[in-house]
């Protein structure tokens, strides 16, 4: 530092520092190290500095005439008077050195426009730069000039000189010593009765080894398996913390402070205890974690004779709760009393030890840290600094400082009876509006704790008024003008006069106007209508994907019945099952389907055999009575009982959908691509979107569709605009070409968790006009919520949105309460677009179709989805995954339990589970299966067969594990987290190997697509647990390794010696 006088400052007289300390030194290297400090200098030597904490840094505001003189003067004071701020650490131990010149760092920022941005730089430079502990000084200090009467000072000391303590007692003696040096009077300030290193000798003596190894195995034991807490954040969490902290206040009233200290007093605790009990209740409803560890401070000051040293005192520890929802508060209360005196009667080995011992054998990412901090400061504490003459001075925030944790509450004493409460925040993990809620919600629930202590974990409120009115009105609710009253085929009939000679529907070079095609249809339906079919009948329709097959749809609906679409590759028993519970009379398919139809008594009408008997049919709209409310189609889905489920849908339901939607825009210029199968109640939004919309339908077959190379050339050579495919194929393509839907306008994607790299990268290479995840159960007619994607981060899940036009999208807990934001609750949608239930399932449409408490109608039903998701502080809902054992697998919705059924069907098998497993971005079913009462293992190949046999292929498991019994939780339930991996189906002693360059390259891709390490050029891919989403992926493979083939050659050429013909060929071509 350069002395002299500038502007704002004063020579003045430094008068007596009124040390009041013990500056002697010990003259040697062997003061004594506390444990704590002593694992500090290890982790400096090694470079691990960053692992034992942040350094503690104040920042004053000094307003007024500042005499610097007087202020380096005041430092030099604080320095003799506190021996570890003067104490040097070289690797024998520590030395204590006389009081000496204390440098004081000047930065004149007041002719700066930037000074702001110059003042925060400058201060993180000075807490960044690194401590030499062998030389020191372990406290620095720099002022910076903003203006004439105007500066900020900011103290840094090394965490081996100075814990949180620390701070306040530095910024009440620094301003006593400072008034003393400009008024040339001794500084008022007590006597030390005792030094540190007293206090670090007394530790050694008080504490031995085997006190601190004993301490030890007890923090083994208490923390031992202790999940992480899953914070919900804005951002991805990075290793090193580099955003500034910032802070969100509250205040927590008077009444509410000592009805929790009465209450916590109860059970031998303090006040304390019951802002930490409330902490662990706040978290566990955000995180919905019963089992979690918040983080505390030992102040490490056992006597008052310490209170007054600056010193590395405290030690961080980590508090294990187990919070149940069903618990009374003062359950809650009373563990949080007990774990914390057994937490701070192990306070003495420091919390570094207690993680590297956790943490061995783990990755560093494993291993329990504090991630969030409480604590309580009493009220000298957080009193301000006396004001100097002619000088105002006032604790900061440091600017540019990184938070210590992800969340650190802290509450303040305020000497007036209520308290003071801040959330400091990592801004790098959460935008201030969450951290307001997030603030706002455990307000409310102390006020609730405090005045009902006996209430349960989960009826103690965190929303306020206005929160329950965002919950269950301005976010939930999304209402538009439909045409209510309209049927489907109705529309499609208006279309049809505004524009009868736009095409409708185009499959290979075949079209359909819209003259044509409601031509068609009502030719059929009259036939339906004289062949004695009834309104509101179920007729099924069994038909390949193609004009056929829509203009049997409309007919069907025409003729004042539902459709029931069927897949003929489904086993005929379950074909037989659906049949038979509509109660279905007739079914609308072609000669060549018959045989794989099975003889349930329904008459088969095949339309390639009515040619004579459609002509003779009027082709207009049959004269039958059919209102919004009647069925349009049903839609069975997977049952857990073990028998498909049949959703019932209303006209009303889809009209919703489309007529005024904002989740897609589709008008007369637009061209959508129909790639589902008509059983995929996506099917639903790629006929009827178009044709109510007046736009073209263009049928895309299954092969393409899973080609990324032939899909991209299909949709330019019909000019597709509008794109619906699953998520699972939605990532297999982008993988492929990222490019692959930068021409389109809307991209649709759904059916399971989106998968948010893959997202990026469409992003990044070339977007559509409009990408949009889509939720939805069949249920509530395809969709429940959309999110528009404007941007995406690959480390943070994709949201799904709000609510779709004419629908309400609640967030309710078990009693069907909202849940407040932030925290996980289960998905209901209410709404026209519900279900009328289940098909002869009268219980279980009293289970999932509820009356809604919170609505009218429309809103007066709502059904559960059984999906737990969370409002995010931004409006919209984040999926978070299921309340049951239900999984999505390539867009199907499948109960594991109706395939556990049929594999216990097996003569060979005793109990079985199945499970969806991720295997990197591709998921598949797993079967796990005991030995029957004859002991005999059953063949994972024969126990896929017999299921194959039964249910449809996204049903059939990938892979089957033959146990000889499941692994158990110690509450005897199965521990499905225990459940080994499969191995894949290896190729059998003796397969064929590769013989030329195709068919190795071939095998090689197979060997990684699939996870087998070998392969035999005769193995059959599906048979290996191929899928057809993998075969996306050996494709790409493929492509990438010069050999061209397509998604429809892995499909029909099964082995590598097939399909190396076919790349050969290609090849050759």
């Amino acid at each position: 530092m350069t002395d002299g006088t500038t502007d704002g400052t004063t020579d003045g007289t430094t008068g007596d520092e009124g040390t009041t300390g013990d500056d002697r030194t010990t003259g040697d290297d062997r003061t004594p190290l506390t444990f704590g400090q002593e694992l500090i200098r290890s982790g400096h030597r090694a470079g691990q500095e960053a692992a034992y904490g942040h350094h503690p840094v104040v920042a004053l505001r000094l307003t007024g005439t500042l005499d610097r003189a007087a202020l380096t003067s005041a430092l030099r004071g604080l320095v003799a008077r506190h021996e570890p701020l003067r104490t040097t650490f070289t690797g024998s131990g520590a030395r204590v050195w006389p009081a000496g010149p204390v440098e004081l760092e000047y930065a004149d920022l007041s002719a700066s426009g930037a000074a702001s941005d110059l003042l925060e730089a400058r201060v993180t430079e000075l807490a960044a730069r690194p401590h030499d502990l062998a030389s020191g000084p372990l406290l620095r200090s720099l002022l910076i000039r903003l203006g004439a009467e105007e500066h900020v000072l900011v103290l840094t000391v090394h965490r081996i000189a100075a814990d949180t303590r620390s701070r306040t007692i530095v910024t009440t003696e620094l301003a006593e010593l400072y008034a003393a040096a400009v008024t040339g009077r001794t500084a008022r300030l007590p006597e030390l009765p005792v030094r540190y290193a007293q206090y670090a000798a007394e530790q050694r003596t008080r504490v031995t080894e085997a006190d601190l190894a004993a301490q030890l195995d007890h923090w083994r034991g208490r923390l031992a398996g202790l999940p992480a807490l899953r914070l919900p954040t804005d951002r991805p969490r990075t290793r090193a913390r580099g955003a500034a902290a910032a802070r969100h206040g509250f205040r927590v009233p008077a009444p509410a402070v000592h009805a929790l200290a009465e209450a916590a007093r109860a059970h031998g605790g303090t006040l304390f205890a019951g802002l930490f009990a409330a902490c662990q209740v706040l978290f566990s409803r955000h995180t919905g974690q019963e089992d979690l560890a918040l983080g505390t401070l030992a102040a490490g000051r056992p006597r008052p004779v310490l209170h007054g040293l600056v010193g590395a005192f405290d030690n961080p520890l980590l508090v294990r709760g187990h919070i149940r929802a069903d618990a009374p508060f003062t359950e809650v209360l009373a563990g949080a009393c007990a774990a914390l005196a057994e937490a701070h009667a192990h306070q003495d080995v420091p919390f570094e030890r207690v993680r590297a011992a956790l943490g061995e054998g783990k990755d560093a990412g494993d291993t329990p840290d504090v991630q969030v901090m409480v604590a309580l400061r009493g009220a000298g504490e957080a009193a301000e600094p006396a004001r100097s003459p002619a000088l105002a001075v006032r604790t900061v925030q440091p600017p540019g400082m990184p938070a210590a944790h992800d969340l650190t509450v802290e509450f303040t004493e305020t000497g007036s009876g209520d308290l003071a409460g801040v959330v400091e925040y990592d801004a790098a993990l959460f935008d201030p509006v969450t951290v307001e809620v997030l603030a706002r919600h455990l307000s409310v629930l102390l006020g609730a704790a405090a005045a009902d202590p006996a209430r349960s974990v989960e009826e103690l409120p965190l929303a306020d008024e206005e929160e329950l009115r965002l919950l269950t009105t301005e976010w939930a609710v999304n209402r538009a003008d439909f045409p209510a009253e309209r049927c489907v085929h109705e529309l499609v009939a208006d279309q049809a006069r505004l524009r009868p000679d736009a095409i409708a529907v185009t499959a290979g070079l075949e079209t359909l106007t819209y003259a044509e095609l409601d031509a068609r249809a009502g030719r059929l339906a009259n036939l339906l209508v004289a062949d004695g079919v009834r309104p509101g009948t179920f007729v099924a329709v069994c038909l390949p994907r193609g004009p056929e097959l829509i203009t049997a749809l409309l007919a069907v609906l025409k003729a004042g019945c539902a459709y029931l679409p069927l897949n003929p590759d489904y086993p005929q028993d379950r074909l037989g099952f659906m049949l038979s519970d509509a109660g279905v009379p007739l079914c609308l398919t072609e000669s060549w389907l018959t045989g794989r139809l099975p003889s349930t008594g329904t008459r088969m009408i095949c339309l390639d055999e009515q040619d004579e008997a459609l002509a003779a049919q009027p082709d207009g709209t049959p004269a039958v009575a059919v209102t919004a409310d009647d069925p349009a189609y049903i839609m069975y889905t997977s049952g857990s009982t073990g028998t498909p489920k049949g959703a019932v849908i209303g006209h009303r339901s889809v009209v919703r959908l489309f007529c005024n939607a904002d989740w897609v825009r589709l008008g007369p210029d637009d061209v959508m691509a129909q790639g589902s199968d008509v059983t995929f109640d996506a099917a639903t939004l790629e006929i009827w979107g178009p044709l109510l919309a007046g736009s073209r339908m263009v049928v895309i077959d299954k092969d393409t569709l899973l080609d990324p190379a032939e899909l991209t050339a299909a949709l330019r050579r019909h000019g597709v605009t509008t794109l619906f495919v699953t998520t699972a194929v939605f990532n297999q393509i982008v993988a492929a070409d990222p490019c692959a839907f930068g021409a389109l306008r809307h991209v649709l994607f759904g059916g399971e968790a989106a998968n948010s790299v893959r997202v990026a990268e469409v992003l990044a290479a070339a977007p559509p006009q409009r990408l949009v995840n889509l939720y939805g159960p069949t249920e509530t007619a395809v969709l429940g919520t959309w999110h528009l994607i404007r941007e995406a981060d690959e480390h943070m899940p994709v949201p799904i949105g709000r609510a779709v036009a004419n629908t309400t999208a609640y967030v309710l807990d078990d009693r069907l309460r909202p849940v407040p934001i932030g925290v996980p609750g289960e998905l209901f949608i209410a709404g026209p677009g519900v279900a009328r239930g289940y098909l002869n399932r009268p219980e279980l449409t009293a289970d999932r179709f509820l009356d809604n408490p919170h609505g009218e109608a429309p809103d007066h039903r709502m059904y559960r989805t059984g999906d737990l998701v969370r409002w995010t502080s931004a409006g919209v809902i984040e999926y978070v995954g299921r309340a049951d054992h239900q999984v999505k697998v390539r867009g199907y919705r499948i109960e594991p339990g109706e395939i556990e059924l049929v594999l216990q069907q097996h003569p060979d098998v005793g109990v079985a589970l199945v499970v969806a497993l991720a295997d990197g971005e591709h998921k598949r079913l797993v079967g796990y299966v005991t030995p029957g009462a004859a002991g005999r293992r059953p063949q994972p190949a024969e126990l896929r067969e017999f299921v194959s046999a039964r249910l449809p292929v996204h049903m059939v498991p990938s892979a089957v594990v033959c146990l000889e019994q499941f692994p158990l939780t110690p509450s005897g339930k199965v521990d499905r987290k225990a459940l080994p991996a499969p191995e894949h189906a290896a190729a059998p002693a003796g397969a064929e190997e590769p013989r030329t360059g195709a068919e190795r390259l071939l095998a090689q891709i197979w060997s990684d697509v699939l996870g087998v390490p070998t392969v035999g050029v005769t193995d059959n891919f599906y048979e290996l647990g191929g899928d057809s989403i993998l075969g996306i992926r050996v494709v790409a493979r493929a492509k990438k390794a010069g050999l061209v083939i397509s998604a429809k050659d892995v499909f029909r050429k099964q082995t590598i010696a097939e399909l190396a013909t076919t790349a050969v060929a290609a090849e050759a071509a």
